[in-house]
């Protein structure tokens, strides 16, 4: 699918990690959460988990709640290790109009087992197949549709 961070079409797998820093009497805290590619769940991992190991310890409530946060980043990390690189020829998804001419004609099927519940990943992979594009332009596709219908109820 589509890559919340870096925009790439690959493989994606929902992580959440979170980073604090301790001040001590006072704390700052970060998080990413969202479906990332294994390059972006790579680069959030270290950058989040290594600040948190340097100075996310300073302060009392820091002190306590530095190693969940750490636990948590870990256990996500390694369920991700088994994830697919991201292809080297990986790009940015584009809607072209070859796309949306194989597309139109399914709209409403699409839209119909979205309705039924079927998560995203599975009708656009499902639809990809059927029209011979990407399951990135089927994401495309439904967010341009989607928002179409919104801006026609305005």
């Amino acid at each position: 699918m589509i890559c919340q961070h870096c925009g790439i079409e690959a493989p994606t797998r929902y992580v959440s990690f979170h980073q604090n820093i301790g001040m001590l009497v006072m704390r700052q805290s970060r998080s990413i959460s969202g479906y990332l590619c294994k390059s972006c769940i790579h680069e959030h991992f270290w950058k989040f988990s290594g600040i948190t190991l340097a100075i996310g310890w300073l302060g009392t409530v820091s002190f306590i709640i530095t190693p969940f946060l750490l636990l948590n980043n870990l256990v996500r990390y390694v369920l991700c290790l088994g994830m697919s690189a991201v292809p080297p020829d990986a790009g940015y998804p584009e809607l072209t109009e070859e796309a949306v001419s194989r597309l139109q004609p399914l709209t409403q099927e699409i839209f119909e087992r979205l309705g039924e519940q079927q998560s995203l990943e599975e009708v656009a992979r499902h639809y990809a197949a059927v029209a011979d594009v990407t399951p990135g332009q089927v994401v495309l596709w439904i967010q341009a549709v989607s928002e179409a219908i919104r801006n026609q109820r305005e």
